[in-house]
């Protein structure tokens, strides 16, 4: 059987290869989105829809310091590939180290600041009242777990590379267990409201870490060694990680644009309808990065390796795959959605404003998957620089036009509109340098005719 075999990247059979990496990976995407799923249906049902818009307001806050390690990981995880791919294995486990280093120092700092900056948020936000109170206890019993949130993300590249996806997957598949019967015991039973959901999602993180940290210690090619800090190294890690940072940043950012309109046009109510919708959109982006990120690996080995063929055909497969899943979702999210609000809060203006928020913006659905994948694959073949184009477009650009021009044309719907909008566009968009540079800008004599 393929699983009992030696995994290796540049050799085994593609279809093999594509799915063994593939399924964990996604699988593993919708366990880590499942604690936000599992905090959001605790917190509207036995909190309310103050605790829900509360929730959703400081997501961005935490988006942000997520784009760090997505930034960190994603740049270290792609030169190690490449650097194993090319069978430097000493300068591969130096990165590792440079990574791991980076990516603590990031949570311990990221952590203080959010811990620090949680008033000011408040007052910049204008919130007043119950909403106001929650969302500051959520941001201060968060700020204490943030090194787990970012060096989870790492620890599971690196075990990824390694051959160890199926481990990484059941490790964090634990994790959202554990957080299900935390959510329990913390707000139903002992009933500590926003600081309970809080602490929940944040000890659901540390055990994971732990026990992929154990396994990358003592189960994997990796070793633990003092860095050798090299600025071209680095320099280089930022650069190519920095389309995933741009892509959480942004989002972040339009995050909050978009909760100041929708707190200036419907108000809290609106707010946490708001937050339904946002959260298929994040179930939604955990498949397309699910897909990306278990290929990544792939992609960047094999492209270090000179063996694009293999690159050009694992591409195609994920691309393929992401349009299936989409159109699902779509579906399901059109023929279901009174029954998905529903899932998640009581109130009956909430979910009637949830479904109507769904029905606009279902369609978005639809490029969600090939969005995500494309930046991700330009960025394990190294280049970044097509990479952060799409991400800007897609996660900055897109969503500003769209929220400065459609609210005026079509009202209220059109901030709901904003989602298509962006999503057709950067489909567009995509496709186009896909087609111009399929194995980037800097490597047009190495393309293999499509």
């Amino acid at each position: 059987m393929f699983t009992k075999q030696k995994i290796d990247l540049g050799k085994s059979n593609i279809t093999k290869l594509f799915w063994f990496y593939t399924i964990p990976s996604v699988f593993m995407l919708i366990v880590q989105m499942a604690a936000y799923l599992v905090d959001s249906i605790f917190i509207g049902r036995f909190i309310g829809p103050n605790g829900l818009s509360a929730l959703t307001l400081v997501m961005p806050a935490i988006i942000f310091l997520t784009g760090i390690a997505m930034m960190i990981g994603i740049g270290g995880i792609t030169l190690a590939g490449i650097e194993k791919g090319a069978g430097n294995k000493e300068g591969s486990n130096n990165i590792f180290n440079v990574t791991m280093s980076l990516t603590f120092l990031s949570g311990v700092a990221g952590g203080l600041l959010l811990y620090l900056l949680a008033p000011t948020l408040m007052r910049l936000l204008s919130l007043t009242g119950e909403t106001a109170t929650f969302a500051l206890e959520y941001m201060r019993y968060t700020s204490v777990f943030i090194p787990f949130y970012l060096m989870n993300f790492v620890v599971g590249f690196f075990l990824k590379l390694a051959g160890k996806p199926l481990l990484v997957t059941g490790v964090m598949f634990l994790g959202a267990v554990l957080n299900v019967f935390l959510d329990y015991l913390f707000i139903v039973y002992y009933e500590l409201s926003m600081a309970g959901a809080a602490m929940a999602t944040g000890l659901s993180q540390v055990l994971p870490f732990l026990i992929c940290l154990v396994i990358l210690v003592w189960s994997s090619s990796w070793s633990f060694k003092i860095p050798v800090f090299r600025l071209h190294e680095i320099q280089r890690i930022f650069y190519n990680g920095f389309s995933e940072f741009l892509t959480t940043i942004t989002t972040a950012i339009v995050g909050a644009v978009f909760n100041l309109i929708i707190l200036s046009r419907i108000g809290d109510i609106g707010i946490a309808a708001f937050t339904i919708v946002m959260q298929l959109m994040e179930f939604a982006r955990a498949l397309g990065y699910g897909i990306a990120e278990g290929n990544q690996n792939i992609w960047s080995y094999n492209f270090g390796a000179d063996k694009l063929e293999r690159v050009r055909i694992i591409r195609k497969m994920a691309i393929s795959i992401s349009i299936i899943i989409s159109l699902l979702m779509t579906a399901g999210v059109f023929l279901f959605s009174e029954e998905i609000s529903r899932i998640f809060i009581t109130d009956p203006e909430v979910i009637s404003l949830s479904v109507n928020i769904l029905n606009y913006s279902a369609l978005s659905f639809l490029f969600i998957g090939f969005n995500i994948i494309m930046p991700t694959y330009y960025t394990a073949i190294n280049d970044p620089f097509h990479s952060i184009v799409l991400t800007i477009y897609r996660s900055l650009i897109g969503p500003l036009i769209g929220l400065l021009l459609l609210p005026i044309l079509f009202g209220n719907q059109g901030i709901w509109l904003t989602f298509v909008f962006t999503e057709t566009t950067a489909f567009i968009f995509g496709a186009v340098l896909l087609k111009t540079y399929p194995m980037g800008s800097k490597n047009e004599k190495w393309v293999i005719p499509e």
